[in-house]
Parts: C-alpha cells; structure tokens; sequence
C-alpha cells in the first residue's frame, strides 16, 4: 500500500534462501555504486550451530544479493567481545570461508584509531569512540541473529552497531550514568538511543535461522526458528523480528527510545509485511530476571555487569557448578559477584571480572574483562579443570 514502509519476511527454506527471498521483497537498489559494510554479530568464536553468531550462509546471501544489487565494494567488520581475536572469531563462525569465496574483505574494527563522535542532546554518553571504518563506507548493513538478551531483551539490528565501537567502549556502554536528568530507563537502553542519534542501519537483515532464546546473548539455548526479516529503515526489521520471536515490539525499551529520539513508528501498521509473515513465528524463551534461579545454593551477586560478564558467569556455572560444593560459605550457599555496582557482599564471595576489584578484601577477586571459565575454576581451587571442554558452548 501507498506510503507504507515495505518489509521483506521469509522462513522454512534455511538461512540463504530465507535472506535472500526476504531481501527480495524490498528495494536496495540504493546500494548501487557505492561502498558498503556488512556488519554481523560475530561476538565470540564459536560455530554456526551454536546460535551465537550470525549464521555465514546468512552472510553469504547478503553478499549475493548486494552484489545483484551493484554494490561497487563490499567489506565485512567486526569488533567482538573484549579478548576475542576478530580473526580468529571470523574462521570459527564461517565467516572466513565465505569472504574466500566471495573475495570480500574482513575487517578487525579494533585495528585503526577510532573516531570521536559527540552525540546530540546526550542522556548518558557525551560523546563515543566508533571504528573507523563505519563511517568511510556509504552504506552500513546489520546482519544480526535473532537472539534474547538479559539486559535489552533482545539483541537484533540496533543493538548489533554496538559491535561497531572500539574495544572497551562496548564495556562501558554498561557502565554510565545519567548526565543531570534521571530517567527510569536502563542506562544501557539509553546508551543505544545516545548512539542511534549518531549511528542507523542503512538496511537490517535479520538472521533468524538459528537463533538464541533464554539466557541469551550468549549463555542461552540454541533455537531453530528459521526465518529472516529485511529492511531498509532503520528499525522496522528489527519490530518485524520481534514479532517473530513472539516478543511484543513494545517490551523491547531500546526500540521505543530510538524510535522516539529519531521520530520512527513504533506501530506495525506503518510497515508493510508480507500478508503471511506470522506463519514464521517461533515463541523464544525470554531472558529470566536472574540467572541465579537456575541454579539451586547460590548467590549472585549482580549491579551494573556487561552481558560479557553474564555470558562467562552462565558458562562457568553450567560447566563447573557442580565443582564448588566445598566453597560454600557458612550459610550452605556458594557466592558470585560480577559487576561493578556492588558495595556489600559476604565474606568469603568470589570476584569476577575488573569491575569487582573494589571489593577484592572479600574474598578470592579472578581478574579479567572477563576471565574465561577456566581461569574462574582455577582461581578459586587452585587447579586446572580435568576436562577440556571450549570455553564456549
């Protein structure tokens, strides 16, 4: 219909053939002789199976598709979790494979010195340090995965430009505090409606083949949802995507602050959707309100930590929980803190991560940003783990 913003939605033939009717759909033709960058969501090294990272046949049907499109140059940039070798991360996901074949460059974000962007009318971030690169190419695609996320609910195209800032800039997105006025906002929601006011989508694909639900982004179970959402406004693709989680838009409150400082419809009646699109829905488990609910005799400590942080911390105890029996404390519970917000925790608490180092006079502090599973393991027994299992899952 006239004036409606068109959305591409496809689902059930896999995650090239789904991106690549989705992408159908809609008109990229604005790519034609210009520069473009494809960002995925490749956070950590892990393979395509796990639901963690953008899927590289999803990567692969976009490359296609804006090639079709006359794209004149074609790059794809990363800047993963703090520790993590882009590169390294890139061969693991599949992603390497398919630059190969596609002859298209890979680009660590965290290689070149960043550029300082001011942000307008600021809530929580002055200013912000992005790669370089994001801002020399004409066009920015986001290919996320579709996953939940404990602290914005969900993570899918805005939320992946955060992988567009310079190393630990991501880290202290969770980190600020409001600039004079209070809102009752998240500040990390408000960190990315500070960064949308500098930084959009050009087009957002969303990979939802194998996604992530639960105890995401990283932490959670994989789920085969099969389907991908296009679009060419900045955050339709990501309502879409919601739907199809069978996440109400509405919930997600990074999505209503960026439609609200940028003037964007949160209404879906705005867009325009293929007339079958919810025979693609796959309800995701949402994201608890805690982790230490899964896990019976323990206390968690958490104010203020990264999704980095809760990632390891979901590792560590899904792997080694069963370890730390004898580190109990006098009340018959084991005790963890991540984060940096903390001020009392009880004698005895393990530490983890940079953040608590305030608090390391009370009990075992496991420097890192953040420490691996392992490193957790041995910091608190004093010895190598048995097993040699991947640090993630």
């Amino acid at each position: 219909m006239k004036g409606k913003i068109r959305v591409g939605i496809a689902g059930k033939s896999g995650p090239f053939e789904n991106i690549k009717n989705a992408l159908s759909q809609i008109d990229i033709s604005k790519v034609k002789g210009k520069s473009v960058l494809i960002k995925p969501n490749i956070g950590r090294e892990a393979l395509p199976e796990h639901g963690y990272n953008t899927h590289p046949q999803a990567v692969a049907a976009v490359i296609e598709a804006l090639q079709e499109a006359g794209a004149a140059k074609i790059a794809i940039g990363e800047s993963p979790l703090v520790g993590i070798n882009t590169f390294e991360a890139f061969k693991k996901a599949g992603i390497t494979e398919i630059a190969d074949k596609y002859e298209i460059e890979l680009i660590d974000f965290d290689e070149r010195k960043p550029v300082t962007a001011n942000i307008p009318i600021p809530r929580v971030l002055k200013n912000t340090r992005i790669a370089a690169e994001v801002l020399e190419y004409d066009i920015l695609v986001s290919v996320p995965v579709a996953k939940t996320h404990m602290h914005t609910q969900v993570t899918l195209g805005m939320k992946n430009l955060k992988g567009c800032l310079y190393r630990h800039e991501k880290v202290r997105y969770h980190q600020l505090e409001y600039i004079g006025h209070q809102f009752s906002e998240k500040t990390l929601d408000s960190a990315i409606s500070d960064l949308s006011t500098i930084l959009l989508p050009d087009i957002t694909v969303v990979d939802g083949y194998i996604g992530m639900e639960g105890l995401g982004p990283s932490g959670g179970t994989p789920i085969k949802s099969d389907f991908a959402v296009a679009s060419a406004h900045p955050i339709a693709a990501d309502l879409f995507a919601c739907v199809l989680m069978g996440i109400n838009p509405e919930d997600v409150v990074h999505l209503k602050l960026v439609a609200k400082r940028n003037s964007f419809s949160m209404n879906l009646d705005h867009y325009l959707p293929p007339d079958n699109y919810t025979d693609f829905i796959t309800s995701f488990e949402l994201p608890p309100k805690t982790i230490a609910l899964h896990f019976d005799d323990t206390i968690i400590y958490e104010c203020e930590a990264c999704s980095s942080c809760l990632s390891t911390l979901m590792l560590f105890l899904r792997r080694f929980r069963g370890d730390m029996n004898d580190f109990k404390l006098d009340d018959g519970k084991f005790h963890i803190a991540i984060g940096k917000g903390n001020k009392n925790v009880k004698d005895g608490t393990i530490l983890v991560g940079n953040c608590t180092r305030n608090l390391n006079d009370k009990g075992i502090f496991v420097k890192g940003c953040p420490p691996v599973p392992t490193r957790i393991y041995e910091a608190i027994t004093g010895t190598e783990p048995e097993e040699n299992e991947p640090e993630v899952e």
